[in-house]
């Protein structure tokens, strides 16, 4: 894959030489060769290789094919060759992930088993495109949850991705990914403060990249090929005045953090900013196949340049690789990997502000990600695990607007058993031995919805505590809907949020409960769909 991508990228740069003006047109080849080759060969669109990772991973049994994954590879090699902005690690987590799935297959290994080959296999792709084996490590045990770890993937993760590392470093030599920056620092209460702000700053650029990116998202209902002509175009005019937004960006970073930004103004980095921004959203949304990890780095790197030269007046490397890794960790929810990734490429010369940063753009940024829709906050139950896969086969199938049509009152539970805030947990325990079920909706005397408890939450009192009122156990705040609302909407609401129960209100200012929706009742419906 990387000596096709070298192949392509120096073609492109022997046209570019003759003439300033084809860059006007190469992004626009490469996104349509890419379209083509994954339409006609693969099936499916192409787009960014960690998504279709994910996809395998939680609704598809961790299954990706050869043929497929090859496929992909070369369509990021002319994407990214040929100008279009985006990541080399997209196809390389793909190739590893594909290599260990298709091995998992061969050996006959039950399907949690291929699920945890096909995140080793990431991990090793990763660790050799970057060098970087704690990386591939962090990387494949925190990008299949928002919230969570897949914790089950450490140790055969470990092995390929230090495998991966050694195999590459004897072929292609130690040298690391970005020029090393070896001294060793130590945290001063001003840096940390300014590692906060950062981590803030990192969070806000981090919601915007991910949601102009899903918002463009929204074209793929659109003929991809009259796209990927339209949006190489627009590549091109974008490149034509700012080329640093075109390609993979590995220039660029090495000249901020070998402080060979000088001459570049304040305004010139705020505008390289948001162009690499809509550059990649419109590359891997157009046609275009990539990663998403790479850009999230160029971009945290510009923010760090912008701050210290607006704060400090000059580079501060820390500043710049604390950007670096809170901007990974707000759009990727990987903010350990993030770390691991700036100390692995560019050196370690400050841990510490690095990882504040990070962990609090990953807080800050909330449940956006660029990959929402196929990275749920943890890793779900049996329940939900059916309910995501089914509305997963929805989306598939193309028939998403049939659930708009459906109202939540056709298939809710009307006037659902209920726990009010003054009763006893004994008189409480009494309700869950006759009904005998598991999450019980709280409310007011009124019948205003304040939340939920378990069973686990009224056993946790002890016997002589039962005396006291449901109002002194630990009450979770509720998901709400209305009865107005769409199947899709109520669908879309379980999975994101990973619950198996959503309470139904007649409106959201007064919160009046009116029903309950069960995982299990929604999937009897969904089944009728497909």
């Amino acid at each position: 894959f990387f000596s096709l991508y070298t192949i392509f990228n120096k073609l492109s740069t022997l046209a570019f030489s003759l003439s300033n003006y084809t860059i006007l047109f190469l992004p626009a080849l490469g996104l349509v060769l890419s379209y083509l080759i994954v339409k006609k060969l693969a099936g499916g669109n192409a787009g960014c290789g960690t998504h279709k990772l994910l996809e395998a991973y939680h609704y598809e049994g961790g299954t990706l094919y050869l043929k497929d994954v090859s496929v992909k590879a070369i369509a990021s090699a002319l994407t990214i060759g040929f100008g279009g902005s985006a990541g080399l690690e997209g196809p390389s987590l793909l190739l590893g992930g594909g290599v260990a799935s298709a091995l998992g297959k061969r050996l006959n290994l039950s399907q949690k088993d291929i699920k945890v080959c096909l995140l080793s296999g990431s991990a090793a792709g990763l660790s050799a495109i970057f060098k970087a084996p704690l990386t591939g490590i962090l990387f494949a045990l925190e990008i299949p949850y928002q919230r969570d770890l897949a914790k089950e993937a450490l140790i055969p993760a470990t092995i390929s991705s230090i495998l991966a590392y050694l195999t590459t470093v004897q072929v292609l030599g130690y040298e690391t990914l970005f020029p090393l920056t070896p001294r060793i620092s130590f945290p001063t209460p001003i840096m940390l403060a300014h590692s906060l702000v950062i981590g803030i700053l990192a969070a806000a650029l981090g919601i915007l990249f991910t949601f102009f990116f899903r918002r463009l998202n929204l074209l793929s209902k659109y003929n991809l090929l009259y796209l990927s002509i339209l949006g190489g175009v627009i590549l091109g005019f974008t490149g034509l005045f700012m080329p640093q937004v075109l390609g993979v960006g590995y220039e660029t970073i090495r000249s901020i953090i070998s402080d060979n930004t000088c001459s570049i103004t304040i305004y010139f980095l705020i505008a390289l900013i948001f162009l690499k921004i809509f550059a990649t959203s419109i590359t891997l949304n157009c046609g275009g196949s990539g990663g998403l990890f790479i850009p999230s780095i160029f971009v945290g790197a510009l923010l760090g340049s912008l701050y210290s030269k607006i704060v400090f007046n000059n580079l501060n490397i820390e500043i710049v690789m604390a950007a670096m890794a809170a901007s990974i960790a707000a759009s990727n929810k990987t903010p350990l990997a993030g770390v691991a990734f700036v100390a692995e490429t560019s050196g370690p010369s400050s841990i510490i502000p690095t990882l504040v940063a990070a962990v609090l753009s990953y807080f800050t940024s909330g449940k956006f990600s660029f990959y929402q829709e196929v990275q749920p906050m943890k890793e779900p139950v049996e329940e939900e695990k059916a309910l995501g896969l089914l509305y997963h086969l929805i989306k598939e199938e193309r028939i998403l607007d049939r659930l708009e049509m459906i109202k939540i009152k056709e298939i809710m539970t009307s006037e659902p058993v209920s726990l009010t805030e003054n009763l006893s947990i004994r008189d409480a325990m009494e309700i869950c031995k006759k009904h005998e079920y598991r999450v019980y909706p709280v409310v007011t005397k009124d019948g205003l919805l304040l939340g939920h408890v378990t069973i686990e939450d009224l056993i946790a009192f002890p016997e002589a505590k039962w005396g006291l009122k449901v109002e002194h156990v630990l009450i979770k705040s509720p998901v709400i809907l209305t009865e107005d609302d769409s199947l899709k909407s109520l669908v879309s609401k379980m999975v994101e949020e990973g619950i198996d129960h959503m309470y139904i209100v007649s409106d959201k200012e007064t919160a009046k409960l009116v029903g309950v929706v069960a995982g299990i009742d929604l999937l009897r419906k969904l089944m009728t769909l497909l």
